[in-house]
């Protein structure tokens, strides 16, 4: 793994792991059910297992859609990356999690409609971050300097767009990712209740309208610091790709 990535992941132990642990170790303690602490656990698992590819992929596909935009605005592509781009403001999660529980309900499978319900908002937010940066970078302003610097030493377009104009649109997207995360993680909990889940979104639910506050209380820390951690990973990742970024000021959409 990348030092970046692995130094954010470091910095990011006392307000991800701990919540974490702690939200596991208090439903051990004040929890009605024996297993309660390893229900969560497991909780945990399937929830990150929900989040972390819908971002991963739905992120990555809004990225290169919105570059695109950016690049070729009038090809097909660029069409889907200013509608993703668009859409964002105009596409609640939760309307996404209620179409995907509809589909479940007709006979499809549950697993690859909760993926891309929650992938398709991170692919929105990518894209309306990504492309006005990949216009920056290919534009005549002060962050147009090293794709310049790059034609004129006589690179081609390709290798320009690829090494030098795409890791400064992918930058602001990863440093952004805070609210893509948010929105992840409230649609984990719709879903995961909706489809029946075991996630810690789905407990924490059931334990809510149980008028358990000793199931809620635990699922709701935990899930803290899963957001946290996800936080910081997409952090890593952005400091990882654009060095020049690594700072705490908060990008467009953070």
């Amino acid at each position: 793994m990348p030092r970046p990535v692995i130094r954010r992941l470091i910095d990011a132990v006392p307000t991800a792991v701990l919540p974490m642990a702690a939200g596991v170790g208090l439903s051990a303690l004040v929890a009605p059910q024996p297993d309660a602490a390893l229900a969560l656990l497991r909780g945990l698992v399937v929830t990150l297992l929900l989040t972390l590819p819908s971002l991963a992929v739905g992120t990555a596909l809004g990225t290169l859609a919105g570059s695109w935009a950016a690049v070729a605005p009038r090809s097909a592509g660029g069409l889907v990356g200013r509608l993703l781009a668009g859409a964002g403001p105009l596409l609640p999660g939760f309307l996404l999690a209620a179409l995907a529980a509809l589909a479940v309900r007709a006979g499809a499978s549950a697993a690859p409609l909760a993926w891309t319900a929650l992938s398709i908002p991170a692919a929105c937010q990518a894209a309306r971050l990504a492309r006005p940066a990949m216009g920056r970078a290919l534009g005549s302003g002060p962050e147009g300097g090293a794709v310049r610097m790059a034609r004129g030493l006589g690179l081609d377009e390709h290798t320009v767009l690829r090494h030098h104009a795409l890791p400064q649109a992918v930058a602001p997207v990863m440093g952004g990712l805070r609210a893509a995360v948010l929105a992840a993680m409230v649609g984990a909990v719709a879903l995961e209740s909706l489809l029946d889940l075991p996630g810690a979104g789905a407990l924490m639910i059931d334990a809510a309208r149980a008028g358990s506050a000793a199931g809620a209380v635990p699922a709701l820390l935990a899930l803290g610091g899963l957001t946290a951690l996800l936080n910081a990973l997409g952090l890593g990742v952005r400091d990882w790709i654009d060095p020049a970024n690594h700072s705490s000021t908060p990008y467009e959409g953070a």
